[in-house]
């Protein structure tokens, strides 16, 4: 570690009240015989005084409740009790140190005017390339009385609840149960019982439990979880069809030259794509075709379809589960505000984001909270929870790598999962589990709107990756660790995630497994979405 890295380091556990004596006596060391350090240390402590005035940090200051009112309590996202860096505290430290020194701030403010300017545009430029924290319109559902329903979780302690899905079902919900309302179509039932009734013979309501799901055709219908693994379907009028999940990507970009590739390489489906002027196509790390990015704004890979009108629409959003899938050769640098987006979807606060970070914990987003460095982050909007991100510390203890194993010239394989069935937020690195968080079961996700995803940045092009990325894959589900293992393992060998066998991809999500009848009722396994034989309670 340099003494420039070391004061910054210790700069930023002074300026978040968490340096022992001991560090402030070696802070004040490195700076007394330093004026260039001196310079750099008063120019970091004004930029993150800048940075706590930008919406993001501004979110997270304490509020009496008079001063929020009944609907921004609702919306906004969860706070944790990190207390933000004030400027006034924050420069009284800074003072406190510079006159132990002797050195003016005064003085060296009104001498080095440009470069404070400087570091004011900085600021600026990080808060807006950072994140953009409007709030798009969510899609509305359904009824519930008189209120509409956003994309929500609907909990049932006892007894029953009724709710009208805009897509002209009546729904009954029976509890103990919990069941996700994530479109007005359909939702996702994670315990108990849902029974659901057309309006009209258009009238459709899905229900889907982790890889099965259940598609009326304007009948009458219920679903019941029976334990953690079974579910119960049983029809009352009409037929549903019982499908199981295709358990492949809903985008996959390889990158390769159709023109160099066999058949079976080749996705079903093209995606519309734009290539920033200095985006290059070069070898595969897997098939023929990969993309250097060269840590400039005009390298990027634009993904021109998938968005929509609204939070919840277009073919990007995802609800109950997320899996992002990447290969990568990376030279980020590691440096303090130096961003390396791997994936990001910029629709405000419900954004997707996986990127290489060391942003001083800019917005307070960490969830769990890690120390300021540098890590790999990936970032959702869970409902309930609000917009977090998952920090991996780039610190090589328990088992997470360091940026210099992530920077080794290597290929490496990244895949950030989310599964709301079991609460659990995951970053897999060449398919071993290297960070996760809990959270509770049943948050849906929120996200999808009208931002274009880009590959390699961000759609504001300001935050470039360094290196070459290959093999880019979202899911609309949770991979399992066996199935990340795999991948990773198909990866080393240069052989596409599902194998040389898997054939194309195809576009659809469900495969038919069987009809269920009125009058009858069968059990399903939710994990294969195969029907079972056991005893129906």
């Amino acid at each position: 570690m340099t003494n420039l890295e070391e004061i910054l380091e210790l700069a930023d556990r002074q300026f978040d009240a968490t340096a022992t004596p001991e560090e402030i006596a070696r802070l004040e060391q490195l700076l007394a015989s330093d004026p260039a350090a001196q310079s750099r240390y008063l120019r970091y402590a004004l930029l993150q005084g800048q940075l706590s005035l930008t919406p993001p940090a501004l979110r997270s200051l304490e509020r009496s409740p008079l001063e929020l009112s009944e609907q921004l309590t609702e919306i906004a996202p969860s706070q944790k009790t990190k207390r933000p860096i004030r400027v006034g505290a924050l420069l009284a430290i800074v003072a406190s140190l510079m006159l132990v020194l002797g050195i003016g701030v005064y003085q060296y403010v009104t001498q080095s005017g440009e470069d404070v300017a400087l570091d004011r545009k900085l600021a600026a430029d990080i808060a807006r390339s950072s994140y953009d924290n409007r709030r798009p319109p969510l899609g509305m559902v359904g009824k519930l009385g008189p209120d509409e329903l956003g994309p929500m979780t609907l909990s049932v302690e006892q007894g029953e609840a009724e709710f009208a899905s805009t897509g002209g079902a009546s729904v009954r919900v029976t509890g103990p149960a919990m069941l996700g309302v994530n479109s007005p179509q359909g939702g996702v039932l994670y315990n108990g019982a849902v029974h659901a009734k057309p309006e009209s013979p258009e009238s459709r309501f899905s229900v889907t439990a982790a890889n099965l799901r259940v598609v009326d055709s304007g009948t009458e219908y219920q679903v019941a979880m029976l334990d953690d693994r079974h579910v119960r379907v049983e029809v009352l009028n009409g037929q549903v069809d019982v499908q199981a999940r295709v358990r492949l990507p809903l985008y996959y970009w390889h990158f390769d030259d159709p023109r160099e590739s066999s058949d079976f390489e080749m996705p079903a489906i093209s995606t519309s794509l734009t290539y920033g002027k200095n985006a290059k196509r070069v070898a595969g790390i897997i098939g023929s075709g990969a993309v250097l990015f060269d840590n400039t704004p005009g390298s990027y890979v634009q993904i021109d379809e998938g968005t929509g009108g609204e939070v919840g629409e277009g073919g990007m959003a995802c609800s109950s589960g997320i899996s992002l899938e990447a290969t990568f050769v990376s030279e980020w640098s590691g440096k303090p505000f130096d961003y390396d987006e791997i994936f990001r979807k910029e629709d405000g606060v419900y954004r997707i984001l996986l990127s290489f970070q060391n942003d001083g914990d800019v917005g307070d987003y960490d969830t769990p909270e890690v120390a300021p460095g540098p890590c790999l982050s990936f970032g959702l909007h869970i409902e309930k929870q609000g917009y977090s991100e998952l920090d991996m510390p780039l610190d090589g203890k328990d088992g997470r790598p360091t940026v210099a194993e992530l920077t080794d010239g290597r290929p490496h394989h990244v895949v950030a999962t989310y599964d709301s069935f079991t609460g659990r937020k995951s970053i897999y690195i060449d398919g071993e589990l290297r960070f996760e968080h809990q959270f509770p079961v049943g948050g849906l996700i929120l996200c999808g709107g009208e931002a274009p995803a880009v590959i390699g940045n961000m759609w504001r092009m300001q935050e470039p990756f360094a290196g070459v990325i290959d093999e880019v894959a979202l899911y609309d589900f949770p991979l399992t660790s066996a199935e990340i293992s795999q991948h990773a393992a198909n990866a080393a060998q240069g052989v596409r995630y599902f194998g040389e066998e898997s054939g194309p991809l195809a576009p659809e999500r469900w495969r038919s497994v069987t009809l269920v009848t009125a009058g009858t009722q069968r059990v399903f396994d939710k994990l294969t979405g195969q029907p079972v034989d056991v005893l129906i309670p």
